[in-house]
């Protein structure tokens, strides 16, 4: 696995990193196996492991700690907060281990739960909430620092007027965190957080959205700040065949949708011209994008991940057909 620099931190991170977000959760019938995957992806030469406090009400930070207990000093830990969880799915997060069986048994998923049921987060970027968070997410990854902290999806303008920057000034003088950024929902907003002294930011990048390639890139590298680019495969679109694509599941509109499938067959005869397939295009692409420290995965189970690892294809991706690739 290449190492890269991660912007003017002096860490060294895989180029690839293991998204946690799917991590732990209720509908996932053994926590345990989750400790296979992440040793798998230490074994597979990632370092660089992104969670959130948020993840499965707690549970990723707490599985990631568990896993990683005795090789903390070969990792790297990016975590988030910012979101508060509803009373009602921190109550789940108490009852999981009875109501994992229950679930299984009645044939539950997620999406049939609906979304009035779990309740909806809210989010809170004051300094007290981040001091609690921060104290919180050591306690469950069970280490003294965080190496890398990120406001988690904060509005505009809460980057904007940077109220929580004197905290995480504070929490970094501590030695609580090592480095601090801004996982943000958009380029724009990545922008508005290159304002501030901030040592890197996460923004989602991929064949699909390119909005951050022209936007944020040059900036952060003019700056010394890394970027961490998630959803490298377009939450599974760039992984799945056609035939397993509903694109109503993704898109907002009619219009959404066709202007979703236009990209998705444009990209998908790149990939056939280029002699490759269209995972492989999707992680190129993002691979060799100058500025880009590390590029985000998200799996399950440790087959997942070996499929994604075994993706050696190193043709070039031409400049050209990239720019006219439709957006």
């Amino acid at each position: 696995m290449e190492q890269r620099t991660f912007g003017a931190t002096g860490l060294r991170v895989s180029a690839l990193g293991l998204g946690c977000a799917r991590i732990g959760g209720i509908f996932q019938s053994d926590p345990a196996a989750f400790g296979n995957l992440l040793r798998a992806a230490m074994d597979g030469g990632i370092n660089f492991f992104d969670t959130a406090d948020m993840y499965s009400q707690g549970e990723s930070e707490q599985l990631l700690g568990r896993a990683l207990a005795g090789v903390r000093d070969r990792i790297v830990i990016a975590t988030k907060g910012g979101y508060v969880l509803p009373v009602r799915r921190r109550a789940l997060a108490r009852l999981k281990p009875l109501l994992r069986p229950l679930i299984r048994l009645a044939g539950l998923r997620r999406e049939s739960i609906p979304a009035a049921v779990r309740g909806a987060p809210t989010q809170d970027f004051s300094p007290r909430y981040l001091r609690r968070a921060v104290e919180g997410s050591l306690r469950r990854l069970r280490t003294d620092r965080i190496d890398l902290f990120q406001l988690h999806s904060p509005p505009g303008e809460t980057i904007e007027r940077g109220e929580w920057l004197p905290v995480l000034e504070e929490l970094k003088r501590e030695g609580k965190i090592l480095h601090f950024g801004v996982a943000c929902d958009t380029a724009a907003d990545g922008l508005l957080a290159l304002r501030h002294p901030i040592s890197f930011v996460q923004v989602t990048i991929n064949l699909l959205d390119r909005s951050a390639v022209d936007l944020l890139l040059p900036k952060a590298r003019e700056q010394g700040v890394a970027v961490i680019a998630r959803e490298c495969l377009a939450n599974g679109l760039l992984v799945k065949e056609p035939a397993e694509v509903d694109l109503k599941n993704y898109c907002r509109s009619p219009e959404e949708v066709e202007r979703r499938a236009g990209q998705l067959a444009a990209v998908r005869q790149l990939a056939a011209k280029s002699g490759c397939s269209v995972p492989q295009l999707a992680l190129r692409f993002v691979h060799g994008l100058e500025g880009v420290s590390v590029a985000l995965i998200g799996v399950r189970t440790p087959a997942q991940l070996d499929g994604l690892l075994r993706l050696q294809w190193d043709g070039p991706v031409s400049p050209e057909a990239l720019r006219a690739l439709p957006r």
